[in-house]
């Protein structure tokens, strides 16, 4: 019970960051593309590598990387899935947690996003049961690859590592305090990379995959007769939901617009992209980097870059067929607008 509420207040935690950093895969995508940075990018990379640095000993001193791990083979369908996510979080706008994020700040589109994923689960689930398309292959994760040279990788992550916290807290405003830096209102993306990767690694450490997208897909699946998932799943994607909403409150960016709108129809497209690429690959974006790619499963690194490329024609198809372009900007660190 004391683990399980420590991996509470940490999915608490990383929901929070999520928030104050406005951290998103298809942000990242239209900030190289139309401010040519690429901060978010960045900070996505840097999350992955913090979940690496906490991990992968544990891996070596273990001798073993552990059934629980999980993994998934690499096939045409979890690369189709892959795309299709992206594609689906480009229309959409925002990729898996920030979609939640902004539903956390009262977007009732946001909303309309999700009813499109629990489409796009349901059509899925129905393409499977008539035999149209392959399930996900469970496979084995390549992480020994990582634990042979295990030493070499922590000491080379340790010093980098080192030195990011360093520059973190020597670049801070002088006279901040504490709560002050605990409750700024817009996080900088390296700090948000730090406390979202160290939690979702301790996570993974103490329970295992948690990915939310994962969650709410068997959740749909177990109305079909599938496996639904663990209380304890359900309990650790309502505490980054609450970590998410607190945030909002707490800066008063909460404002509830659910009021229907024709651009609904948009994001419930979008949403059932998602949802399919989400069961096909499978896992979101949040999956993928939290879990997939630091433990190498097979299918991770092809489908993440098939989902960069998804949200490119997503975007693209935003910009041609809704005249909707996203311009985002961010500078020193921090995600200024988009």
């Amino acid at each position: 019970m004391a683990t399980f509420l420590i991996c509470l207040v940490l999915a608490f935690v990383l929901g929070f960051a999520a928030h104050r950093a406005s951290i998103c895969m298809v942000r990242a995508v239209a900030e190289i593309q139309h401010a040519r940075t690429g901060y978010m990018a960045a900070s996505i990379g840097k999350t992955i590598l913090w979940i690496v640095l906490v991990t992968l000993p544990v891996f070596w001193l273990a001798e073993s990387s552990g059934p629980y791990l999980g993994g998934w083979q690499l096939t045409a369908w979890a690369v189709a899935g892959g795309f299709l996510f992206g594609a689906g979080a480009g229309i959409n706008g925002a990729c898996a947690y920030s979609t939640m994020t902004r539903l956390m700040d009262g977007e009732g589109r946001m909303a309309a996003t999700v009813i499109g994923f629990t489409m796009g689960i349901v059509a899925f689930t129905m393409l499977i049961d008539a035999g149209r398309i392959a399930a996900p292959i469970p496979a084995q994760p390549d992480v020994d690859r990582l634990v042979d040279w295990a030493a070499f990788i922590v000491v080379g992550l340790g010093v980098l590592a080192a030195y990011e916290m360093l520059r973190l807290w020597r670049s801070r405003p002088k006279d901040a305090s504490v709560a002050s830096l605990i409750l700024a209102r817009q996080y900088r993306l390296s700090t948000a990379a730090l406390l979202i990767g160290l939690a979702g690694a301790t996570i993974f450490l103490l329970f295992g995959s948690a990915g939310y997208t994962s969650t709410f897909e068997v959740v749909i699946q177990g109305l079909f007769g599938k496996t639904a998932p663990a209380t304890g799943r359900w309990l650790l994607l309502l505490a980054v939901l609450a970590g998410m909403l607190t945030s909002s409150l707490e800066r008063r960016s909460f404002s509830l617009d659910v009021r229907p709108r024709p651009d609904w129809l948009r994001h419930i497209g979008g949403g059932a992209l998602m949802g399919m690429g989400t069961a096909l690959a499978p896992g979101g974006n949040d999956v993928l980097v939290l879990y997939a790619i630091p433990v190498l499963s097979p299918h991770a690194l092809p489908s993440f870059a098939a989902m960069a490329i998804g949200v490119v024609a997503g975007l693209l198809v935003m910009r041609r067929a809704f005249g909707v372009e996203m311009r985002v900007s961010c500078r020193n660190d921090t995600y200024v607008s988009g």
